[in-house]
């Protein structure tokens, strides 16, 4: 190809996704908008507040308000934007730089991970009371003694399984003391301890799997406790009447609702496509980053692990953009989190008895198979149906439009049809 004719070919690809420019800029400046205003969203609520997880939560009626709705509408804009952004020359050019900017760390995520690890057990070991988190309380000598171990065998790669072992063990421990539904807010800890006991593996594919784990334990880590913003209100109303300026002039139920539409939001990201995921991260990072601010050492410690794996998904390009076409993007966010909503709120019901708890969830199931047919496999083959039913549209139309033909051929004709029949 002659060079002038690469030149004139760039120049038009380049006009041709100049016109992403402006919504995802626009998309941009809504998204950081949003993300300022509730910072409290990155606050883990039972950490500051005395939560009773058995309390009913909000009718769901009261739940699907108009807030709720516009918050909702404005993450779907600012999600589909970025996913359409992705596969222009812009989000290749931003997918690059990030790709240089964070190579050095690729190589390295092992012994980051193992590191803060090692630090923040370390840490509880040290404060004792504690099992995982803040408002995990316990003492005994063997807590004590599990925590202070694991630091120890994250030293050597050959007892790495030994630690992961003593993490899951900790997450069990925690599950007997305080319930399944309580430890439902913690599955990174069982993402790590599964991390650290598939590390010493000799295959290639179940060591490349486990950071897939450890990003979607994150995810759900962050996303299944927002739906205490949206189902239990009054929770976060108490923090954000401590931090006033946590809401920079909103009202507190507004500013409630737009923190959990934004937690769901960044930790649904999690789950999607490369660039998406990776400027998730970075969002979800800086917002628990700055928490340690307003809510101090509690915060930073109970983060330390999970900043540490958002740095990881930040770094790791892994994946194709083409595995989720960006026109499922809004369909398969808001279905997952009304879904979210209707398991947390089923779930509850089921566990600790109160309102009926099988529409909730079979509603929820009905979401999840729905969101499982949007992110099955290549969408070239829901493309490739759409194609096929739209042919079909187009060939019975046809056959319709013939049909009509006939008819008024053969009432134009009288009864000339019946007499060739005899005939």
């Amino acid at each position: 190809m002659p060079p002038y004719h690469a030149a004139a070919r760039k120049l038009s690809l380049s006009a041709r996704n100049s016109i992403f420019a402006k919504p995802a800029v626009f998309a941009g400046c809504l998204a950081g908008g949003v993300i300022a205003v509730p910072s409290i969203a990155a606050a883990h609520v039972k950490w500051f507040v005395n939560c009773n997880v058995s309390d009913d939560p909000l009718p769901l009626h009261a739940v699907f308000s108009d807030t709720f709705f516009m918050f909702l509408m404005l993450f779907l804009a600012v999600f589909s934007v970025a996913c359409l952004a992705e596969r222009t020359i812009i989000g290749a050019l931003l997918s690059e730089v990030l790709d240089r900017c964070t190579q050095p760390l690729r190589g390295r995520a092992n012994e980051l991970l193992r590191a803060v690890a090692a630090i923040f057990f370390a840490l509880l070991w040290a404060q004792g009371g504690a099992i995982l988190t803040p408002e995990l309380t316990a003492a005994g000598t063997s807590l004590s003694t599990i925590q202070l171990l694991i630091p120890v065998f994250l030293f050597n790669r050959a007892t790495l399984p030994a630690a992961g072992v003593g993490i899951i063990v900790l997450y069990g421990y925690g599950v007997a003391a305080y319930g399944l539904f309580h430890m439902m807010d913690y599955p990174v800890f069982l993402g790590i301890g599964i991390f650290f006991i598939l590390s010493v593996s000799p295959n290639p594919k179940v060591v490349a799997v486990r950071f897939h784990l450890l990003r979607w334990s994150v995810a759900f880590s962050l996303l299944w406790p927002a739906m205490e913003k949206f189902l239990y209100p009054s929770w976060v109303a108490a923090i954000a009447i401590v931090h006033p300026e946590l809401t920079l002039g909103f009202p507190v139920d507004t500013a409630v609702t737009a923190a959990g539409i934004v937690e769901f939001g960044l930790s649904f990201a999690l789950f999607w496509t490369p660039l998406v995921r990776r400027l998730a991260a970075l969002a979800l990072m800086l917002l628990l980053t700055s928490a340690t601010l307003d809510f101090g050492k509690p915060d930073a410690i109970g983060h330390s692990a999970i900043i540490a794996i958002l740095l990881v998904v930040f770094a790791d390009p892994d994946g194709k953009p083409q595995r989720c076409h960006p026109m499922f993007a809004p369909l398969a966010s808001s279905a997952a989190l009304l879904a979210t909503i209707f398991f947390y709120a089923g779930g509850h019901a089921l566990y600790y008895g109160g309102s009926p708890a099988l529409m909730p969830l079979m509603s929820g199931v009905a979401l999840l198979a729905f969101i499982a047919l949007c992110a099955q496999g290549s969408s070239r083959e829901w493309l490739q149906m759409m194609e096929t039913m739209r042919r079909w549209l187009i060939i019975d139309e046809a056959a319709n439009t013939r049909h009509r033909s006939a008819l008024n051929s053969n009432g134009a004709r009288g009864t000339e049809p019946v007499a060739s029949l005899r005939s």
